[in-house]
């Protein structure tokens, strides 16, 4: 009776044993990556300097109306000396709306004999009917060239301040410039199944009731020995 017992308790250990090997666990192993891109945009741009400046004019003006005249526009000039490949450059304002150009000398007393006010076409530089502007054009010529300024206003006179320059020639520079860099970081995630131990048993009988139907059958092993030694 006590080997009995003996041997079904040992047994009783034993199939504890492989259920708690049955109830495996599972988990869920995550392996992630990340993508890292960046992009740069490479360009250039270009600046164009003038050196060796020597002044052209830089002081106040006046142009007069044609009050009491029988004109259609006033003139005030201003002639200068330049040779081809050179630049005239620089800027005005005026208090009331003036009309500028930059032409050369024999173009300005045509204008002149004509009686007209200027034409725009003629002009390597100029603008109609402004109160501000500023130019800076390459002579195309060596010569005499003139500073026009015309006041249509029958009315009003009209200052202003005026700065002009010449340049012997300018260069171009070509500057790399880096653009935005733009950066993608892209994360993904995987999910893997692992296990610990796992004890399937036989298909379609599980680990615990097998290990219950060999305790149950060991107890009824011993109540018919105990019966037949009685």
């Amino acid at each position: 009776m006590r080997h009995n017992l003996v041997f079904a308790i040992g047994l009783l250990f034993l199939s504890a044993f492989f259920m708690s090997l049955g109830e495996a666990h599972v988990s869920l192993a995550s392996h992630s990556y990340q993508v890292v891109t960046s992009t740069v945009t490479i360009g250039s741009t270009t600046s164009t300097s003038l050196s060796l400046q020597q002044p052209v004019f830089n002081s106040s003006f006046t142009v007069l109306s044609t009050t009491a005249t029988n004109l259609q526009c006033e003139f005030w000039t201003y002639n200068f000396t330049a040779n081809t490949g050179e630049y005239i450059f620089g800027n005005f304002t005026a208090d009331n709306p003036v009309s500028f150009f930059v032409v050369q000398t024999p173009t300005y007393q045509s204008w002149l004999k004509a009686g007209t006010c200027g034409n725009l076409g003629a002009a390597i530089a100029g603008q109609l009917i402004t109160t501000s502007y500023s130019f800076s054009r390459a002579v195309p010529t060596s010569g005499m060239w003139t500073i026009v300024i015309v006041n249509s206003s029958n009315a009003k006179n009209a200052d202003g301040w005026l700065v002009a320059y010449l340049s012997s020639g300018s260069s171009t520079v070509t500057q790399p410039f880096m653009g935005t860099i733009t950066t993608t970081i892209s994360s993904s995630s995987v999910l893997a199944p692992s296990t610990n131990g796992q004890l399937t048993g036989i298909d379609g009988f599980p680990v615990a009731s097998i290990a219950i139907g060999i305790i149950v059958g060991l107890i009824a092993i011993a109540a018919l020995r105990r019966r037949n030694r009685s």
